[in-house]
């Protein structure tokens, strides 16, 4: 992908139209849609809601105003190759058609930091966009196929405290108490906590404890002398019976053939 300009939080007034019948030609059009805003889908003009998307194809005609007093989104011109449109088909992200997602704090702030990058110009500014590009479609496939829409700012900090507690998990699992006592600090349900963390992250949180558990204890067997004991203490189970028993399961070794073999 290359990205040839773009452009963060743009706010028109209500007299803002946008009329390409035949497309715009080579590239491709990204626009994050930040206010309810009137476009033209299959013949009819449609209200769309505020963050909302839409992914023009080069040749795909563009019609869209203003809906009220103000317009305001993101958006960036970009080219694409054959790998990219493998990429895309991938990630199922939809071409020309507007769709609704929700909060769109976090991927909003990618395109601001490309545009910073686009326009100051600074060192390596090319390969972090690049990178940038790559990610921002990432993140914008999970919101899409995730099954969970955060459409307010509570919901949004909610989000955020999920994200969190997986970052917890996964590199310090030790610092884990119980599910339970996870949904508590959430101040949400078991149930409810047990199905928005499936949801978002397509894995249930007691199985990402365990696996968390387990790597961080091949590193500690892999990497330091410590006894079965302590290695199992540093990663979360209460006992070395446990550790034995989920590592056995999990890898096809005990811990101390593992620690044999990788040493």
């Amino acid at each position: 992908m290359e990205l040839h300009v773009i452009g963060y939080h743009h706010s028109h007034d209500k007299t803002f139209v946008i009329d390409h019948p035949n497309g715009i030609g080579s590239s491709w059009i990204l626009l994050l849609i930040k206010t309810p805003a009137v476009f033209v889908q299959n013949g009819k003009e449609v209200v769309t809601k505020e963050n909302s998307f839409i992914l023009f194809t080069s040749d795909e005609p563009q019609h869209y105003r203003s809906y009220g007093n103000e317009y305001v989104d993101d958006w960036f011109y970009f080219s694409i190759d054959d790998a990219d449109k493998e990429f895309f088909g991938k990630l199922n992200i939809p071409y020309n058609t507007v769709t609704w997602l929700g909060d769109i704090s976090e991927i909003s702030s990618i395109i601001q930091k490309m545009t910073y990058e686009f326009y100051t110009a600074g060192a390596h500014s090319g390969d972090a966009i690049k990178h940038y590009l790559y990610i921002f479609f990432i993140k914008l496939s999970r919101k899409l196929h995730s099954g969970l829409h955060f459409p307010s700012v509570k919901a949004s900090a909610k989000y955020e405290c999920m994200i969190n507690v997986r970052i917890r998990i996964r590199t310090n699992p030790v610092s884990i108490p119980s599910v339970k006592e996870l949904a508590k600090e959430l101040s949400m349900s078991l149930s409810s906590f047990q199905h928005t963390y499936k949801k978002l992250f397509g894995v249930n949180v007691m199985n990402d404890i365990i696996n968390s558990r387990l790597h961080c204890a091949k590193a500690l067997l892999s990497t330091t002398d410590l006894s079965l004991d302590s290695i199992a203490a540093q990663s979360g189970y209460s006992n070395a019976f446990h550790l034995m028993r989920q590592f056995k399961a999990k890898f096809g070794l005990t811990p101390t053939e593992y620690k044999k073999q990788h040493k």
